[in-house]
């Protein structure tokens, strides 16, 4: 995969460096490192900033339409589909019925916000994102979170990526490696339920 972005966007990396923040489950966890990592590709590095903002703009330009989309589904949606979708997404469940449950906008902003800003696998913006579009956030509110919580995020993986310094490949590799042992538990725990 990195090759694929190395070979096709060599000349404007940055680009590279939004799509992959723009794919889920990998955002700012795996673009930042790759960002700060590019020469050890043998490619012409990018200063800090460029690569923090490339990765925190790629992470959440899906937000607002994965939000919309969701709430669309629950609008138009009958009881049925609704609840199927929902015991599809058996991990956002628990998460959306603590959201829903607490009393001010402002606790819910916080909970989503911190949920988005843990740089773990599955916590990120477009679980976020799924998350607001079926609680009763307002989008304003549910972007705003997901915005704090992914700035926040960024710049724990920013941290962690200038503390290592020139470790920062094998950042790269540990969170690649966090998620597949993350996509291969839950295959194995969906089979078992």
């Amino acid at each position: 995969m990195i090759d694929y972005f190395i070979n096709n966007f060599s000349d404007y990396i940055w680009i590279a460096i939004i799509l992959i923040a723009m794919i889920p489950s990998l955002e700012g966890r795996i673009a930042l490192p790759f960002a700060l990592s590019l020469s050890n590709f043998g490619i012409e590095e990018i200063p800090v900033i460029v690569a923090f903002l490339c990765t925190f703009v790629g992470s959440i330009i899906p937000c607002l339409p994965v939000i919309v989309l969701c709430r669309a589904v629950k609008k138009r949606s009958s009881g049925f589909l609704y609840d199927k979708i929902i015991s599809r997404l058996k991990f956002n469940n628990s998460e959306i019925e603590k959201i829903n449950k607490k009393n001010t906008s402002i606790k819910k902003m916080f909970l989503l916000g911190g949920f988005v800003a843990i740089p773990l696998p599955l916590t990120g913006v477009w679980t976020g994102s799924l998350i607001a579009g079926f609680s009763s956030l307002k989008l304003w509110q549910s972007f705003l979170s997901i915005c704090i919580g992914s700035l926040i995020s960024c710049i724990i993986i920013l941290c962690a990526c200038l503390l290592f310094g020139d470790s920062v490949i094998y950042l790269l590799i540990i969170s690649l490696i966090m998620l597949i042992i993350t996509i291969i538990s839950n295959i194995f725990l969906r089979r078992k339920a």
